[in-house]
């Protein structure tokens, strides 16, 4: 039962335009991207450098207007993007989870609004210790066979660490149209399951494991 670390990697308006959480939730933290940086007292830039075939830069990352952009691009032969997380800022245990976003996605990108604990797999076969990371919606463009899937997202839980005693689970939306605008994507999170929503609809709820 470790607390979550809240990494996202989005494209997030700050309008105020919220699906609404479940009843009995009350606000304990929020950001609206109403400034013109990142406000370093919610936010870190998330394992900057290299990662797998691209560069973390905190360049990447930009609020204009009350938008939040995080752009992937490539100069000089090599591709750069950011991720920005709330690690050591805000780390929370059970409630509601939510982000307004649009993809912009191209082929070769995989987008994410995502919980990780620092002690998964620690121990191993014991989630409701170790924890695990819960990707409350990931967004691609394609497949690895090039299959269109821009319009659709995925929900998908790993634990047991990411070596041999890997364990997951997940499930991919039929599609939503999700290519297209914003939409509201909520994660609530109890002790007996985790629920999936978009735009205020539950799309897959799971019982087990829970950390």
């Amino acid at each position: 039962m470790r607390n979550a670390l809240a990494t996202f990697v989005l494209l997030c308006c700050g309008t105020p335009l919220f699906a609404g959480p479940p009843q009995g939730h009350v606000l304990k933290w929020s950001d609206e991207f109403d400034g013109v940086a990142l406000d370093q007292t919610k936010w870190v830039h998330w394992l900057p450098g290299k990662r797998r075939h691209a560069v973390n830069v905190p360049e990447a990352v930009t609020l204009r207007d009350g938008f939040l952009t995080i752009a992937t691009y490539t100069e000089a032969g090599s591709h750069f993007t950011g991720m920005i997380s709330t690690r050591d800022k805000y780390e929370a245990r059970y409630g509601y989870y939510e982000a307004r976003i649009q993809w912009a996605d191209a082929p070769g990108q995989w987008s994410a609004f995502w919980s990780q604990t620092p002690t998964i797999g620690k121990p191993i076969d014991d989630v409701a210790t170790a924890g695990m990371e819960i990707d409350f919606v990931e967004h691609r463009a394609v497949d690895h066979e090039g299959k269109p899937l821009a319009g659709k997202a995925n929900f998908t839980l790993h634990w047991n660490g990411y070596g041999k005693d890997h364990k997951g689970k997940g499930h991919q939306t039929p599609n939503l149209g999700l290519d297209k605008g914003f939409h509201v994507y909520g994660f609530e999170w109890t002790e007996s399951a985790y629920r999936f929503f978009i735009d205020g609809k539950l799309r897959w709820e799971v019982q087990e494991p829970i950390s």
